[in-house]
């Protein structure tokens, strides 16, 4: 199921940057498995053995990001969230009633969405609500204590959105491939460091220390800028398509008949509603606030 969901995310047309870059990771992995595991079985580079080593590095990639999206994946983040579950009792049985209303509708609208979604809770006092993964959907207690129970509706419509649409998928297969580049770029640093000692040592003169020391210096400073600049790209992109996913959630809450909850939920979030300026934007996951009750109201009237 989540490898199918994953795979799906990957041809959606507004996640199109994201997979460009979840690709090139793939080849980098690809390449760097090749090279470091060819190398260490005797360095003889025949493209059998360097095809296998690479292909090993993907599906150690593709593994790690299927076990992330599942149950095990989202419980392990649950917890480092400190989210808990939320129990059915008095005091929680009007949020579970809205809960449950919402999910009803969204499965009306998308009949493929999971049937094990549970609400869970984050002693929080920022007013949020997001989902993870497939199973998954948070409320903070700002939240619960801050909005009605009409806007609440409108804000989990949108985020059974995100659910029906797998919008974590592929930023999380993004998260492992990166991962996997800094184990690499650690050791990259390490050898480099290594070599820069024994080279230093080995000329037994003090400037042959400082130059192993410079030159070491240079070599993990380059690693690490190139590695930075990639990841930067990759937030840059992942912020980019994260954007567009939230107006696909804010399009799936109105069809389900929550638009106009979700739009009074927003308009009373962005109390300013300033727009927003390029570069503050670039660094955003959320489109602007006014654009996006632009598009709901526009959505609203069709």
């Amino acid at each position: 199921m989540y490898i199918v969901s994953f795979l799906k995310n990957l041809f959606k047309p507004r996640k199109f940057l994201c997979t460009l870059y979840f690709l090139a990771n793939l080849a980098i992995v690809f390449f760097l498995f090749g090279y470091a595991f060819t190398s260490l079985n005797g360095g003889t580079y025949d493209s059998k053995t360097f095809a296998i080593n690479g292909l090993i590095g993907i599906a150690i990639n593709l593994a790690i990001t299927i076990i992330s999206l599942s149950p095990i994946g989202e419980a392990y983040v649950r917890m480092k969230e400190k989210v808990q579950k939320m129990e059915l009792t008095g005091d929680t049985a009007g949020i579970y009633a809205i809960f449950d209303e919402v999910y009803a509708a969204a499965k009306e609208k998308y009949p493929k969405i999971g049937d094990k979604i549970k609400l869970y809770y984050k002693p929080s006092e920022e007013i949020n609500a997001y989902a993870l993964g497939h199973r998954t959907v948070i409320v903070t207690h700002g939240l619960i204590n801050s909005m009605d129970a009409d806007m609440i509706k409108g804000v989990l419509a949108h985020e059974f959105g995100h659910i029906a649409s797998g919008d974590s998928d592929l930023k999380l297969g993004i998260s492992v491939s990166n991962s996997i580049l800094m184990i690499f770029a650690l050791i990259i640093n390490f050898i480099i460091t290594f070599f820069s000692i024994v080279i230093g040592l080995a000329t037994k003169k003090v400037s042959g220390l400082v130059f192993g020391k410079i030159l070491g210096s240079i070599g993990v400073f380059l690693v690490t800028l190139v590695y930075g600049i990639w990841t930067k790209i990759g937030m840059l992109l992942v912020n980019a398509t994260s954007r567009k996913d939230e107006y696909a959630a804010d399009a799936f809450a109105v069809d389900c008949g929550y638009g106009a909850n979700l739009y009074t939920a927003l308009d009373a979030l962005d109390g300013v509603k300033a727009k927003s300026n390029f570069f503050s934007l670039l660094a955003s996951t959320h489109p602007d606030t006014v654009d996006r009750l632009k598009a709901i109201r526009a959505r609203l009237e069709e």
